[in-house]
């Protein structure tokens, strides 16, 4: 009776730890700025793709219509090892998805879906 009780004070411990750790922090590796080029047909633009420590991240364009030009929050942000899935509001009907691989370290390859359009982009840590 004692070992289940010991066992159980432990698990509850840990539960109540768990609580207190934020799950969904940003890991070391992503947390920065990065900056390139995202394209969709003809068009092109620049976009900077930020992750702070704490599990946010914010998102900006120039050229990309119905986005806006201002800084935008991520919104559903998901770290899955080498993979990255997140959101974000623009000033479009729709928002702007997408998912985004980490390549060498230093480099991010990703693709999303805003609107309509198939973007595409390709960012380097600053």
């Amino acid at each position: 009776m004692l070992l289940k009780n010991f066992l159980f004070l432990c698990v509850l411990t840990l539960a109540t730890l768990a609580t207190f750790v934020q799950a969904n922090d940003t890991p070391q590796k992503y947390v920065g700025t990065w900056t390139g080029a995202w394209y969709e047909g003809m068009t092109s633009g620049t976009l900077w793709l930020t992750f702070q420590p704490n599990g946010n991240g914010s998102i900006r364009f120039t050229n990309l219509a119905k986005f806006g030009t201002s800084e935008r929050p991520l919104t559903a942000i998901r770290f899955l090892g080498n993979r990255i899935n997140f959101s974000a509001n623009g000033e479009g009907v729709h928002d702007f998805v997408s998912h985004v691989f980490l390549i060498g370290g230093n480099k991010l390859r990703g693709n999303a879906e805003f609107d309509g359009l198939a973007v595409t982009y390709r960012l380097s840590k600053k």
